[in-house]
């Protein structure tokens, strides 16, 4: 019997023993895939990156998204001007395809594979754009953030820039904004009314958020529009992938938007 015991004992030990020998293993195994991804991750930045500054402007709110929210690890931050020739040949020939390229699902833009943040920088020259700025955030706060994206971007299809929008269609771009997120079957918060528009509009309710945009602009050292800083989230914050300065095409992001998505 004692023999028994015995073996068992000396069996038991063997066990535990070949168990810690398993555990500890994959502890290194671990370590080094972890490792591994560490160094690959580093690598394709490093592939791409400029630099290893973290982005610095203000902090990103839900609201001021027209693709994606702030869970995306990569976000293009987009300093623009309503009334910028530049600024509309980006919008139309690149932001615009990019927000259909990575946007997943058209009728929900939180579920986009990247985030388009769009901040209004308007130059000093373009004395309209305060008042198209203005508008828009408007739309965005009476009629949701699908309405946003669509004031943007029909004002700059409709726009010949410099100046050239006749102010008097910017009701007609709120209403179509929200009439086209409707028809695609986009959520709005309420249907277009134009009295409460003008009342919103005509008041310039949205000043302050428009300047707190400019002097984030200002401080970053923009001096002209467009601007585009592409960012990549890791753990100590946004890192600074890219910054573009004017009007680059579409294959230019697309190249470093997909190198971050294999990353």
């Amino acid at each position: 019997m004692k023999g028994v015991k015995k073996f068992l004992k000396n069996q038991i030990g063997t066990a535990i023993l070949a168990g810690a020998i398993i555990i500890a293993a994959g502890i290194v195994s671990y370590a080094i895939i972890s490792k591994d991804n560490t160094n690959n991750k580093t690598a394709a930045l490093e592939s791409i990156i400029n630099g290893d500054k973290y982005f610095q402007g203000l902090n990103f709110k839900d609201n001021e998204y027209i693709l994606g929210n702030a869970k995306n690890d990569i976000t293009l931050v987009v300093y623009s001007d309503l009334e910028c020739p530049f600024c509309k040949m980006l919008q139309e020939d690149t932001i615009q395809k990019l927000q259909k390229e990575y946007g997943l699902d058209d009728k929900d833009h939180t579920k986009a594979k990247i985030g388009i943040v769009y901040r209004h920088f308007a130059q000093s020259y373009h004395t309209q754009a305060p008042t198209e700025i203005n508008a828009s955030l408007c739309t965005r706060e009476l009629y949701g953030q699908n309405a946003y994206i669509n004031f943007i971007n029909r004002t700059y299809n409709v726009t010949p820039a410099n100046n050239g929008l006749d102010l008097a269609t910017v009701p007609d771009i709120a209403k179509y904004a929200v009439d086209e997120a409707k028809t695609d079957g986009q959520s709005v918060t309420k249907d277009f009314d134009s009295e409460e528009f003008l009342n919103c509009w005509n008041n310039n309710t949205y000043d302050a958020e428009y300047e707190a945009d400019s002097n984030d602009a200002l401080e970053a050292g923009l001096d002209g529009t467009p601007y585009t800083v592409i960012l990549y989230k890791d753990g100590n914050g946004e890192l600074v992938v890219q910054k573009i300065s004017g009007a680059r095409e579409l294959s230019y992001f697309e190249s470093i938007i997909n190198k971050l998505l294999k990353i």
